[in-house]
């Protein structure tokens, strides 16, 4: 049965263009007008007006934030300035000049001065001569110590021995450390003994601008960059220095050994009386090394009550940032500005085609409803006759399933009767050699009985008794073999079903000429299945190594069982000839065989397999490597099962 398609072409849907608005001329000058001249000359304005207010916003920023950083300075000196003056008015400082300067006077200074140093966490304290000798310091028993030293020539000195405070920044000549000095005169009236001398230093607010990861520096008047919490910066100059000035500097050695190197400036622009931009190198950047030029801002301010100015630096980058952002929010406007309009173009000539399309299709979808509903009715037709024959194969094909049960279990109990019959003629000459050693014995019975030798007698009748056993032996595990057994899974024990299938093949003239080597001992390894069917597997298996070491002189076949996981895997391995390659995948197809045509029917390791199975297992077979055949049995571990 064929269906009908239903199909709507793009020609029946949008034929008529003279309504589309996006073919409209006007719109596409439009268009054209907004993309190339109104929306970048809005772009370049946005950009200049967020680089402006952007600039102007961080000014006003920074200038609390440099008021926080001056205020800091300011309170970080002047935390100090009471020091020098009480410490020249210290009995025990003021007892160095006091006669003749005596060794214990100058040791007790030296540990007093170290306890003022620990206490008032300073750099260093230290008392001179009028002369400029250090004759006492807290740092006496360093390596650096400024004892022996002579600083007469810093301004410092020579401002206490005027009778006033000296404050002086400088880098320490004996310890290379920056420090902020304050001087003080020891002495009565305008007699001058000695100057005492606090270092205060600066590292603490270099470690917090650091930590803050912000660029701030401090400059003195002549322009040298003296705090700052990058390395790089420290004791560099803003602008070239004068080369007499420069020369000055260093030989007065206020910043040691410092060359005073100008940072690499370019272009500068005023932007107004604080705040300018320049374009500079990275001040560690030099030769071929050096990075690109990179433009920054910075803003300026004094800090009270010194000749220091602290700068904030800021980068090109960061506004240029905001710029960018900015404009990327703008594109993105535009361009959603743009896409509406086209939408809503668009959508106007959606409704209008979406409404021609609906008034020329209704009559046809409402065709298609009334051909779908009997197509309908004829497919649910079709699905109720297919349904009925689809149940009639399913019982069909469950009876087919227990016939084939059926066979099967006729076919496993014709391979056991098979093998009963194969088992007859060895069994009967084992059986023949009890009976006439029975019938021999019994004769001799008669003839000591008749001599009246009982306990020979009672010998003979022993003998007797434990051949009739041997023979029910034999017969009951004949009659074993052959029960028809229901298909049950239990706990079994291989060590017993071994032994019982041993027994069995005792009887075989071809067990005789082969060695055994039974590894499976544990008492304790059980399976599930079923002990006859299991028999009848190990059995097959077996007769099959046998007829295969027929002929082999040292003939030998080896059974193992080790535990995989929640199984158990039984080897059996001859050293036969093993199989040939195409035989291994057809070894357990129904009638195949490798035997002599009338010597075996090819069912046994079919009926086997099928066995292992029913037991919810799997047998294998392979070759082993140093030859012969290799069977595995894969059965689940009773205490898994």
């Amino acid at each position: 049965m064929s269906d009908t398609s239903f199909e709507f072409t793009a020609s029946t849907e949008f034929n008529d263009k003279d309504d589309d608005l996006l073919q409209n001329r006007s719109i596409k000058i439009l268009l054209v007008i907004l993309i190339s001249i109104a929306m970048p000359l809005t772009l370049w304005a946005l950009a200049q007006w967020t680089h402006t207010n952007s600039l102007n916003d961080l000014r006003r920023k920074l200038d609390s934030r440099m008021q926080l950083y001056s205020s800091n300075i300011v309170s970080e000196l002047e935390k100090y300035e009471y020091l020098p003056v009480i410490l020249a008015r210290d009995p025990i400082l003021k007892s160095l000049f006091e006669g003749e300067m005596l060794d214990f006077r100058i040791d007790r200074a030296n540990r007093h001065l170290s306890a003022i140093e620990q206490i008032a966490e300073v750099s260093a304290v230290y008392v001179m001569t009028t002369q400029g000798n250090t004759v006492a310091a807290s740092n006496w028993d360093e390596e650096n110590s400024f004892v022996g030293k002579n600083f007469r020539f810093r301004p410092y000195f020579k401002n206490a021995m005027q009778g006033r405070t000296g404050h002086y920044f400088a880098l320490g000549t004996t310890s290379n450390i920056p420090g902020y000095y304050l001087s003080y005169p020891i002495g009565d009236g305008d007699k001058i003994d000695g100057v005492v001398v606090v270092k205060v230093s600066v590292a603490r607010l270099e470690e917090a601008w650091a930590r803050a990861k912000e660029e701030v520096i401090v400059t003195d008047r002549n322009g040298v960059v003296i705090i700052s919490g990058r390395d790089e910066w420290r004791f560099r100059t803003l602008e070239k220095l004068r080369p007499d000035l420069r020369q000055s500097l260093i030989n007065s050695r206020q910043y040691s050994d410092a060359q005073l190197i100008p940072i690499e400036t370019g272009r500068e622009r005023i932007i107004d009386d604080n705040t300018k931009r320049i374009a500079i190198r990275h001040p560690l950047a030099n030769g071929k090394d050096a990075s690109k030029w990179e433009d920054i801002y910075i803003r300026s301010r004094p800090v009270l009550g010194t000749d220091w100015i602290v700068h904030y630096i800021f980068r090109e980058a960061t506004l240029r940032n905001d710029v960018i952002n900015t404009l990327i929010i703008a594109a993105f406007a535009w361009l959603i500005a743009i896409l509406s309009f086209l939408y809503m173009l668009q959508r106007r000539n959606m409704i209008n085609h979406r409404l021609e399309y609906q008034e020329r299709h209704r009559q046809t979808l409402e065709n298609a409803a009334i051909e779908l509903e009997h197509r309908v009715e004829r497919r649910t037709k079709a699905l109720s006759e297919a349904n009925k024959r689809l149940e009639e194969e399913i019982q069909e094909r469950h009876k087919a399933e227990d016939d084939l049960h059926r066979a099967q279990d006729e076919l496993i109990q014709a391979g056991k009767l098979a093998a009963l019959g194969q088992m007859a003629a060895g069994i009967t000459h084992e059986m023949n050699q009890p009976l006439t050693a029975i019938r021999s014995y019994a004769d001799n019975a008669s003839v000591l009985l008749k001599r009246d030798r009982l306990d020979d007698v009672d010998s003979n009748l022993v003998q007797i008794s434990q051949l009739c056993a041997r023979l029910g032996k034999i017969s009951g595990q004949l009659k074993v073999f052959s029960r028809k057994t229901p298909s049950q899974k239990e706990p079994i024990s291989l060590v017993k079903v071994m032994a019982d299938t041993l027994t069995l093949l005792e009887s075989s003239s071809k067990f005789e000429n082969t060695q055994i080597i039974n590894n499976i001992k544990d008492p304790s390894i059980s399976v599930l299945g079923e002990a006859i069917r299991l028999e009848q597997v190990l059995l097959n298996i077996l007769r099959n190594a046998l007829d295969a070491l027929a002929d082999k002189a040292g003939a030998c076949i080896w059974i193992s069982a080790h535990a995989q996981g929640t199984r158990m895997a039984i080897h059996i391995r001859d050293n036969g000839p093993g199989f040939e390659g195409d035989d291994l995948e057809r070894i357990f197809d129904p009638f195949f065989t490798t035997k002599e045509v009338g010597k075996g029917l090819g069912l046994g390791l079919s009926i086997s397999s099928r066995i292992i199975q029913d037991f919810g297992g799997v047998l294998k077979a392979h070759n082993h490597p140093d030859g012969g055949a290799v069977f595995t049995i894969e059965l689940l571990q009773a205490a898994h099962g």
